[in-house]
C-alpha cells in the first residue's frame, strides 16, 4: 500500500490542474497523477492559445461560473511574474438571424456585460483584417481576452507544488474502488494509493470502467486546427486582432485567436462545429487531410484578404462532447467520494478556473447538487 493522501486529482489537463490549484490553497495533503507528460499532445488542454468571453451565447446559465472563472483567471495571472492573459477584446459575428450576434447580446445585457453592437462597415473600420458580408453584424466584448493556455496550465501545478501538493506524471490508473471506507487508487505500476476523496478529470480517456455513470454520455472528436500568416506587407491589419468567433450563413462557426507568443506560427483559426470525427488515437497524430486544409482556406481566403489562405500549420485537438455540448459535474452514485468532471465539448478551457473551484469546494463537503445544478448528469436520466 502506498501512502494516503486527502485527495487525489486524477487527469492534469487544465481543469484537474485548476482543481489541483485550488484545493491546494486549502489542503497540503493532495497528489495529482496523469498517464502522459507536462505537454501532451493527447490531450485536450494542450496548445498556446484560448478564448475567455463573457457575452456568451450559449447561454445565460454560464454566467454564474464565467464570473467567477474571470476572478481566478486574474488572480492566477497576478501570481506569476510573465504574462498568461492577453487583452485582445472578442469579436463575435453572425446574421442577426443567426445564434452568435443575437444571444451574445442577451447574455451580455444579463450579465451587465459591456458590449458594442457592429454593423459590417464598423466591423471592417474597427478591424480591418476583416472582411465580412453587409449582412452581417459583430457584438464586441473589450474585456474577451486570449489566454497563453501551456503557460497556466503548468503555471497552476507549479503553485500547487509550491503550496505542498505532490505531483505524478506518466501514472496511469487501472482501478479505484472502495474498500473499508477508503478509496483505493490502483496504478499500472503496482502501487495502490489510498485516499478519502477522488476527482477524475481525463477527459476523453474516461472510461466507463473508472466511471460507471457517464456509461455511454461522453463522445471523443478529433478537431483539426490550424495557423495562417499574414501576406507580405499586410502586418498591421493584424496589430488589434481579436479573439474571434464567425457563424457563416451556412452556420459553420468559425474561431480564431492572435498570435500572443513567438512560439505559435500564427493566427489559429478552427471550425468549432465542422470537420470533426470520431476519435482514433491511433491516427489523431497523422497530418490533417488535404480536403480539411482546402475547406479551411477557402473559408480563411473569403474572410480575411490579408491573410494567407493555405495554413502553415496544422495539427489536431480533441472535444469530448456530451449529448447537450455542455458539461457535467458530480459525484458517483457507485464510488461516493469520487467526483468527476468531463464532456466540455470544445468550450471549457475558459470555465477551468471555476470548475477547479467548484471541484475543490466539491471535495471539502459543499454539494455540486447545490452549486452547479445546470451541469448535473441527472439531465440525461429519462423521465416518464
Amino acid at each position: 500500500m502506498g501512502r494516503k493522501y486527502s485527495a487525489v486529482v486524477i487527469g492534469l489537463g487544465i481543469v484537474g490542474s485548476a482543481t489541483l490549484w485550488r484545493l491546494s490553497t486549502r489542503q497540503t495533503n493532495i497528489l495529482g497523477i496523469d498517464a502522459g507528460a507536462p505537454i501532451n499532445r493527447l490531450g485536450s488542454s494542450y496548445g498556446g492559445s484560448r478564448i475567455f468571453r463573457q457575452a456568451y451565447w450559449e447561454g445565460t446559465q454560464y454566467l454564474p461560473l464565467l464570473s467567477q472563472a474571470n476572478d481566478f483567471w486574474q488572480e492566477l495571472e497576478a501570481s506569476c511574474d510573465h504574462p498568461l492573459l492577453w487583452r485582445s477584446g472578442g469579436l463575435f459575428i453572425g446574421s442577426q438571424s443567426s445564434g452568435v450576434v443575437p444571444k451574445s447580446a442577451a447574455t451580455a445585457r444579463a450579465g451587465g456585460i459591456d458590449y458594442q453592437q457592429l454593423n459590417a462597415r464598423q466591423i471592417t473600420q474597427m478591424f480591418p483584417a476583416f472582411r465580412v458580408p453587409p449582412d452581417m453584424e459583430g457584438i464586441v466584448e473589450e474585456g474577451a481576452y486570449t489566454i497563453a493556455a501551456d503557460a497556466s496550465r503548468l503555471h497552476m501545478l507549479n503553485l500547487a507544488v509550491r503550496s505542498g501538493a505532490q505531483i505524478r506524471f506518466g501514472s496511469q490508473v487501472l482501478e479505484i474502488h472502495r474498500s473499508e471506507g477508503r478509496l483505493l487508487i490502483r496504478l499500472a505500476d503496482g502501487e495502490t494509493v489510498e485516499t478519502e476523496r477522488v476527482v477524475l478529470a481525463t477527459g476523453s480517456t474516461l472510461t466507463d470502467s473508472l466511471i460507471p455513470d457517464l456509461a455511454g454520455l461522453l463522445r471523443p472528436k478529433s478537431v483539426p486546427i490550424y495557423w495562417f500568416k499574414p501576406k507580405p506587407g499586410s502586418a498591421d491589419s493584424f496589430k488589434n486582432f481579436p479573439a474571434f468567433l464567425y457563424e457563416r450563413s451556412d452556420s459553420r462557426l468559425l474561431y480564431g485567436t492572435p498570435q500572443i507568443t513567438e512560439t505559435e506560427p500564427g493566427i489559429k483559426i478552427g471550425f468549432h462545429n465542422s470537420q470533426q470525427t470520431d476519435l482514433d488515437m491511433d491516427t489523431h497524430l497523422e497530418p490533417v487531410s488535404r480536403s480539411a486544409r482546402e475547406e479551411i482556406a477557402d473559408c480563411v481566403a473569403a474572410l480575411f484578404p490579408s491573410l494567407d489562405p493555405t495554413p502553415y500549420a496544422a495539427k489536431k485537438c480533441i472535444y469530448t462532447m456530451s449529448p447537450d455540448e455542455s458539461f457535467i459535474l458530480g459525484e458517483s452514485t457507485q464510488l461516493p467520494g469520487v467526483f468527476y468532471v468531463s464532456a466540455c465539448s470544445g468550450h471549457g478551457f475558459k470555465f477551468a478556473t471555476g470548475l477547479g473551484e467548484w471541484l475543490s469546494l466539491a471535495i471539502l463537503g459543499e454539494s455540486l447538487q447545490h452549486i452547479a445544478p445546470a451541469f448535473s448528469r441527472a439531465r440525461f436520466d429519462k423521465t416518464g
